[in-house]
């Protein structure tokens, strides 16, 4: 009753727009329509950014900058796996593995920083969603960590962690003292994420926290999507966000699709095109998904990508000197 409860209270949730009406209850108030448009123009948000990249430690010897001037860490593994993890949102962009590609850049992302990078890994953070009217959570969509340069604070072959902390940007919009820690690390058999909040002042705040992850796929067709989805409770968003219970072993993609899954974390994307699978383990924090996938939107890629994102919905509350940590794996394998 408790879990029935929960779901029905994040029905207005949609991964990719939002509304909020005051009188929203508290889990109400995490989620909203479809219909909500962009708030600020690309040109505000680079003013507003404003600023360069931030500074890298030279620790590390696999730095490197793309043609629109974004700095990026390349890891491998002894194996050769890789990954390349940008400083702009933290965005891991790439893991490749035995000859595999499995993240997804959609193809009319910026990659010049004039906005947040479309694929990957991209961090929502402090906020998933909108202004939510909730304390500390009344910021731009999906909050500001993927909007801002972290800084390199170590690398070596293999890993690489990037924090990120208030500069006067993030202060004018979220005035608390904290620390975000990513470490990003890879081996020959998985890529393994770490993600730590840390309240550094003495005054608690709210916070959500989200994995935007676009996960390539051969094509839709070929797709299928195993987990612990079979009898959970989630809300169909393309059905006037309507509470329904899944029946599928599998969850396939065959129209636009926007669900929000609560209580799922173990999604595993099955491409039979490629006859590999890629499982997402969570050790901590991340408890929740969303599915989303813009189907039949050409310009987006949507055939060439899934989102099965790692989510933390219900706000945590971090305590002066307290922390919240979130941890979770991709690990290839074969079909």
């Amino acid at each position: 009753m408790k879990f029935f409860l929960a779901t029905v209270a994040l029905a207005i949730f949609s991964a990719e727009a939002f509304t909020f009406s005051p009188s929203t209850p508290h889990s109400l108030a995490l989620f909203g329509s479809k219909s909500t448009t962009k708030q600020t123009s690309r040109e505000k948000w680079i003013d507003s950014r404003g600023g360069t990249a931030a500074p890298a430690s030279e620790s590390g010897p696999s730095l490197s900058t793309n043609d629109g001037g974004l700095t990026y860490a390349t890891l491998t593994s002894p194996n050769g796996s890789t990954a390349k993890v940008y400083t702009l949102g933290a965005c891991v962009t790439s893991y490749e593995s035995g000859g595999t590609e499995f993240l997804a850049v959609r193809p009319d992302a910026k990659m010049d920083g004039s906005k947040p990078i479309s694929g990957g890994l991209a961090f929502c953070w402090p906020q998933f969603g909108p202004d939510s009217g909730l304390e500390g959570l009344t910021l731009q969509q999906h909050g500001f960590a993927r909007n801002v340069d972290w800084k390199v604070s170590s690398t070596t072959d293999d890993s690489v962690t990037m924090t990120m902390e208030p500069d006067d940007y993030i202060k004018g919009m979220w005035d608390y003292d904290f620390t975000c820690e990513y470490t990003v690390s890879i081996s020959d058999d998985k890529l393994d994420t770490s993600f730590k909040v840390s309240n550094n002042g003495d005054e608690s705040f709210n916070h959500q926290a989200a994995l935007h992850s676009y996960f390539k796929v051969s094509s839709l067709e070929n797709l299928s999507i195993e987990g612990s989805f079979k009898g959970k409770e989630y809300i169909d968003k393309m059905d006037d966000a309507s509470k329904k219970t899944e029946e599928r072993d599998a969850l396939t993609i065959t129209a636009e699709t926007d669900s929000v899954y609560m209580g799922v974390n173990d999604p595993v994307i099955v491409d039979s095109g490629t006859g590999k699978k890629l499982s997402v383990e969570t050790a901590s924090g991340w408890e929740d998904c969303v599915v989303w996938n813009p189907y039949g939107n050409e310009g987006m890629g949507f055939n060439e990508f899934v989102c099965a994102e790692s989510v933390k919905f219900e706000p945590v509350v971090t305590e002066g000197g307290g922390s919240w940590e979130a941890k979770m794996s991709l690990k290839p394998g074969d079909l």
